[in-house]
């Protein structure tokens, strides 16, 4: 098994998985949220930008979280 570690996280992709489309989805929600969260908070919410990006990285990890357990279900069954 190969083992990737993402923020605070890991993600775990099965060799079987040629494709890696597990890690994609991760990494694509990672980046959708972490800036579509950062700038929505900083520029709409007025946020300063340190907390801006604190949000974001928040929803990052809750995003690359969702992105496993979601990954992994779909192996599953």
């Amino acid at each position: 098994m190969f083992t990737y570690i993402l923020l605070a996280g890991a993600v775990r992709m099965d060799d079987d998985s040629a494709d890696g489309g597990s890690l994609l989805s991760t990494l694509g929600a990672v980046v959708v949220s972490f800036a579509g969260i950062t700038l929505l908070s900083g520029t709409v919410l007025g946020y300063n930008w340190t907390q801006a990006v604190l949000l974001g990285g928040f929803g990052g990890v809750v995003a690359a979280a969702s992105a496993a357990v979601t990954a992994r279900r779909s192996s599953n069954g």
